[in-house]
């Protein structure tokens, strides 16, 4: 089997054209890269350099081989560069699992905060809590607070429901008359234009269901996109209203696109981060330092 060490040895002795300098810069000894390149030409069976009074010469074999290994060397010389080296300023890759919908809301706008290295992988609740459990991930933000055995869970956030509205919509005069009488306010909302990340409008429900004490509200939703961050996306440019979380809707009041309105504290989830609990501490504050603010 040819050792990768070999290759490293005879390309820096092809590029310095001498046994000697290919020594220095590998901080080896010279009879150490001899060696190497003895046992690569009786690993081939080939003459892969010719001595010449001042170094050494490639041959036609040398030259062809070096041309087959010179990309893919240098490629691991990167990766190595990269991952060992003191100068790195790599501390792990992180690897990440959630939910599409999750990412834009929560880790897209901090994601390069977390590290040099991230790979994230979109999956859905119950695959990931797996996945952290049997170390293929580092760290999970999932819409559950679990007790696992092996699994650590912090409390990230809770979520509770808002409507959101474009700046047209008189909030003011909906949070008065939801303090005078209810049922105005429920006539107030109904005719208004509906924007729903599910055809059974599931957040409208319930947001009707806590506030008005009613399992279904008397409208179905005008605009049906299967997604929350997208209804709010498409909201934006329109008018209208629905209803939404508030750290979904947080980007966009922050824009300005839209606004929002609290009738009542309506409590529906919490968000949690989750890691073995063998992952490194360091790695588990950094991204609690992170994700929490």
């Amino acid at each position: 089997m040819i050792n990768l060490e070999w290759f490293r040895t005879f390309r820096m002795v092809f590029i310095k054209k001498s046994v000697t300098k290919a020594a220095e810069e590998l901080m080896v000894s010279q009879p150490a890269v001899s060696q190497q390149i003895h046992s690569l030409e009786a690993h081939l069976g080939k003459k892969l350099f010719t001595r010449k009074s001042k170094g050494v010469e490639a041959t036609d074999y040398g030259k062809m081989l070096n041309n087959l290994i010179a990309t893919h060397l240098e490629g691991l010389l990167v990766a190595e560069d990269l991952v060992v080296q003191k100068k790195s300023k790599l501390k792990s890759i992180l690897r990440i699992g959630i939910s599409e919908h999750l990412y834009n809301t929560i880790l897209a706008d901090r994601l390069t905060e977390l590290g040099e290295v991230v790979y994230v992988t979109f999956s859905d609740r119950e695959s990931l809590i797996s996945m952290v459990e049997e170390g293929k991930l580092t760290a999970a933000i999932i819409t559950q607070e679990i007790t696992h055995f092996d699994v650590t869970c912090h409390v990230l956030q809770e979520q509770h429901f808002v409507l959101a509205g474009t700046p047209d919509i008189d909030f003011i005069a909906l949070q008065r008359l939801f303090k005078e009488d209810k049922v105005k306010a429920e006539k107030w909302l109904s005719p208004q234009v509906w924007f729903s990340h599910d055809m059974r409008g599931s957040f409208i429900k319930k947001y009707w269901l806590i506030t008005f004490d009613k399992k279904r509200p008397s409208f179905i939703p005008n605009y049906v996109i299967p997604n929350e961050f997208e209804v709010l996306k498409q909201q934006a440019k329109a008018s209208g209203l629905s209803v939404t979380l508030d750290s979904t809707l947080k980007p966009f009041l922050e824009r300005n696109e839209l606004v929002s309105c609290e009738l009542d504290k309506l409590p529906y989830r919490k968000i949690s981060l989750i890691t073995h609990k063998r992952v490194d501490r360091e790695v588990e504050d950094l991204l609690l330092h992170v994700l929490k603010q």
